[in-house]
């Protein structure tokens, strides 16, 4: 949890250099963005300082549905909510967040991180957009 924790406060502190000393070099994972696709330490970089840059405020929480692990690595399954003020509009997103952590014998680090938002025409109960 307090990875999370870190991980929500340099997103909304927008420090980005804090929020990389979290990663690892080969992180890698998606966003909910077509184009988010992260492979290594420079593409998240790449990604985040966008994300931010759109944002004139931006907060994250976290709802933890499930968290377990063998070392050196962990896995946590989230809820996730995003507000932001972008272009002087409030928003907010909520979606799913899955993270792998390896622990490096000294802290921990994010492996990977995966955001995604329900896909909106796919129904509660069905398997496949567009099958009720």
């Amino acid at each position: 949890m307090q990875m999370l924790d870190l991980y929500a406060q340099y997103y909304h502190e927008k420090n980005l250099d804090k929020l990389l000393s979290i990663v690892s070099k080969e992180i890698s994972g998606f966003g909910s963005g077509p184009d988010e696709l992260v492979l290594n330490a420079a593409r998240f970089r790449e990604q985040v300082r966008r994300d931010l840059g759109q944002a004139g405020t931006v907060k994250l929480s976290f709802e933890i549905l499930k968290a377990d692990g063998v070392m050196p690595c962990a896995w946590v399954t989230a809820l996730c909510h995003f507000s932001a003020v972008v272009d002087g509009k409030a928003l907010s997103m909520s979606g799913r967040m899955t993270v792998v952590l390896r622990n490096t014998g000294s802290r921990w680090l994010f492996e990977q991180v995966h955001f995604s938002m329900p896909c909106a025409p796919q129904l509660p109960g069905q398997s496949y957009p567009g099958s009720a």
